[in-house]
């Protein structure tokens, strides 16, 4: 077949575009080859020549000229869209997966909770052509995964969230926060803590860890070895012992960063006024004592209520919000020096307190 186009007037810009593309360092084959065939065609060299330059097919090099002249370099170098074979499932498939997909396995009689992959595929497959969805009836199990991943859905997975369960949260938040600015604005620019005015007010926050395992070792600890060939560390037999539970009640001091423990077999309204009482010990009388604490409650029970009406004026309670026990400061990480020997010091009383009180349950066993 005679070549009908002898040349193609290329511009400048294309020019300077098609040499662009042979320059780069990774560019797609088909691409490379149809720039490569319209310079070659814009020096007047013949389609044969082209073909076996670039060991292509001769109507390739037909197809990419024709395509510039009719569109332009882009329609020469890139493929129409819509090109391949057809999409069989369609846009109304995947809304209909998605939809089933979203509602849970008991709303359609079964009995699973979730809906797991080979029991969501057999699912779509036994209900698509009742349903008007004849391709789905034969769908793979990785076609679903792909569409429900395109859809950005898994509900084969549970992920957990809050629900706002306390219609004041935010006034209580505000409270709370309000409070640690008070606290903040008691030191000067140094970080010395400045004098009261008027009645004192010593700032904790409190909360309690119940059901905290006391475990001890049946072998003592071997120290390190040194000049061995792995880093040596203090070994510890693997078997342990367990004492029981206990509950730990703390508080730190906001303004000096003291922690103040202590540990029970329980945490509740009478261990709870024990740990007041020893906070009415600590501090000077005449003082107030603000506890920042949550809705527990042993801190709002009539025995609690019966202690606090002994020392009216004495303390002051400011409860966080429910599910907001990240304003609780007691319980969050503590990074300075300090407050982390405050809270070995916690451990260590844990250790010795747990130690004694099974010694005395022990004998008390024995005794009866």
């Amino acid at each position: 077949m005679p070549n009908s186009i002898k040349s193609i007037n290329l511009t400048q810009g294309d020019k300077e575009a098609l040499e662009s593309i042979l320059r780069q360092g990774t560019v797609e084959a088909r691409t490379y080859i149809r720039a490569k065939i319209l310079l070659l065609k814009s020096e007047n060299n013949s389609n044969e020549y082209i073909a076996d330059k670039l060991d292509v097919c001769i109507s390739v090099v037909r197809l990419c000229i024709d395509k510039y002249n009719a569109g332009g370099i882009e329609s020469a170098l890139h493929d129409n869209k819509g090109r391949g074979r057809k999409a069989e499932i369609t846009d109304s498939d995947i809304t209909w997966v998605i939809n089933k997909a979203c509602q849970k396995p008991k709303d359609f009689g079964y009995s699973a909770e979730l809906w797991y992959p080979a029991s969501f595929t057999r699912f779509i497959n036994s209900i698509a052509e009742q349903e008007g969805h004849p391709r789905m009836a034969t769908v793979t199990e990785t076609t679903l995964r792909k569409i429900l991943a395109n859809a950005k859905i898994r509900p084969f997975k549970v992920s957990y969230y809050c629900e706002k369960r306390d219609p004041d949260f935010d006034s209580k938040m505000q409270d709370v926060l309000v409070i640690y600015k008070q606290v903040s604005l008691q030191f000067d620019e140094t970080g010395n803590l400045k004098p009261f005015e008027g009645v004192p007010v010593h700032t904790l926050s409190y909360d309690e860890k119940p059901g905290m395992q006391a475990l001890n070792t049946t072998a003592e600890d071997r120290p390190p070895v040194p000049d061995t060939n792995k880093n040596s560390a203090i070994y510890r037999d693997y078997e342990y012992v367990r004492l029981g539970t206990l509950s730990l009640l703390a508080a730190i001091d906001l303004l000096t960063g003291e922690a103040i423990p202590l540990v029970s077999d329980t945490h509740k309204s009478s261990d709870f006024v024990c740990f007041l009482k020893m906070l009415d010990t600590k501090y000077p009388e005449g003082d107030k004592i603000r506890l920042i604490l949550d809705n527990h409650s042993a801190h709002t029970s009539q025995k609690t209520q019966g202690y606090l009406n002994t020392a009216p004026g004495r303390f002051e309670f400011v409860f966080i919000p429910t599910h907001g026990s990240w304003l609780n400061m007691v319980l969050r990480k503590k990074s300075d020096k300090e407050r982390r020997d405050n809270l070995r010091d916690i451990c260590t009383n844990f250790s010795v307190a747990s130690a004694s009180q099974r010694d005395n349950r022990c004998n008390r066993k024995r005794l009866f």
